[in-house]
């Protein structure tokens, strides 16, 4: 699989536009999948640079309700709203519902644009979703591991219009069986990311040969980085393993470089414009 980054929060090359937010363009087979769409258009305008056609993408998909990951799907109806075969969009079912980032003077609304749900290329999706090909959209419920402590800065706004700790029943993840070898792809990892794993795993009945995901290991909102232990715990219990791992975007390079630090080779940061054969 070929994984080109249109956008997350870095880049070292002036050719492009990062922030903070992720979009991949996915290569696999015959397929093409547009995964994420950044805060806005800003991951088009970086995929013209890359040379690459949006519009060739047969799937797409937003892996969770927050606009840094969604937010530029209006812009993505407008640039392929007349293809001759627009891709569907696969998003979970609860996605549109208000979400919220932050505490106190800080907190701000972080949800998709419910405008756009009744768009006929909306198709939801529940815990599990066969696309075919060797590709399926699941999402975890439950999991014996923690997840991110970054998460408690992040609300689910109630009919009612009140808050409560959002449980990322709107979150899903991407499983890619190709030849001999099984390959998730995550957003955010809201989760956990090994959570997010065992799921994956227990889907493929084989272990994972490569991730690509967010760990979510910074809180943007609240401008804090998860406790070094926590992250050095993470680390350990991933180097156990023979899976190869890229990450990007949540994980944060903070949290990244102490990652790097016990898994060494095994784990990538894939920045905005890169592209790599996973």
């Amino acid at each position: 699989m070929k994984v080109t980054v249109l956008l997350e929060n870095a880049t070292p090359s002036s050719r492009f536009t990062a922030k903070h937010g992720l979009s991949l363009f996915l290569e696999t087979g015959d397929r093409r999948i547009l995964f994420d769409m950044g805060p806005d258009a800003s991951f088009l305008d970086n995929a013209r640079a890359l040379g690459i056609d949006i519009a060739s993408a047969d799937t797409a998909v937003i892996s969770h309700g927050h606009a840094d990951h969604g937010g530029g799907l209006a812009a993505y109806f407008a640039v392929t709203d007349s293809a001759l075969s627009p891709a569907p969009v696969y998003i979970r079912e609860r996605a549109f519902e208000g979400h919220v980032s932050g505490v106190g003077e800080r907190q701000h609304e972080i949800g998709l644009d419910p405008a756009l749900a009744s768009s006929d290329r909306i198709v939801p999706t529940g815990e599990l979703r066969v696309l075919g090909d060797g590709l399926v959209l699941f999402s975890p419920s439950g999991g014996a591991h923690a997840a991110p402590a970054s998460n408690r800065t992040l609300f689910a706004r109630q009919q009612d219009g009140a808050l409560a700790p959002d449980t990322f029943a709107h979150e899903q993840s991407l499983l890619v069986h190709e030849g001999d070898r099984y390959l998730l792809v995550s957003g955010c990892s809201h989760t956990g990311i090994l959570n997010i794993m065992a799921r994956a795993e227990m889907l493929a009945g084989a272990p994972l040969d490569a991730v690509v995901a967010g760990f979510h290991l910074m809180a943007p909102s609240a401008g804090t980085v998860c406790d070094e232990a926590s992250i050095r715990l993470l680390a350990r219990e991933l180097s156990c393993l023979k899976t190869r791992f890229y990450t990007f975007h949540c994980t944060g390079l903070a949290a990244y470089s102490l990652l790097r630090d016990e898994l060494g080779d095994q784990i990538s940061y894939l920045y905005t414009g890169c592209s790599v054969e996973v």
